[in-house]
């Protein structure tokens, strides 16, 4: 007698099917050009690159600053103090995200020769 798991599953394999075609069409919608582009268009993730590196460790900085005078500050000021430090991790978080994201992006660009 076999086992349940080694018979092939005809409905399950045609949805990874389906679902491996879906990605292909994703993948190639995103690159597909479409005449309303500008001619010479660049790409914008060099300067968010830059971005993102240059504010996510300020703003990392900047969470540690203010959750410091949050511990050491006057008791008027913490709860101020400990919103702007968590509004800075926060961004700092969403800046190193951004970075990853960024990475993927241009690795792909280069997969497609873009």
């Amino acid at each position: 007698m076999s086992h349940p798991h080694s018979r092939q599953h005809p409905v399950r394999d045609r949805l990874h099917v389906r679902a491996a075609d879906r990605h292909a069409r994703a993948a190639a919608r995103r690159w597909r050009h479409d005449g309303s582009e500008p001619r010479w268009a660049r790409s914008d993730l060099p300067a968010r690159r830059l971005l993102a590196g240059v504010y996510a460790p300020l703003l990392a900085l900047g969470a540690a600053a203010f959750a410091l005078l949050a511990a050491q500050g006057p008791h008027a000021d913490r709860s101020i103090n400990i919103a702007v430090a968590a509004l800075c991790a926060v961004c700092a978080v969403a800046a190193v995200v951004d970075l990853f994201v960024i990475r993927r992006r241009m690795a792909e660009q280069r997969r497609w020769r873009r």
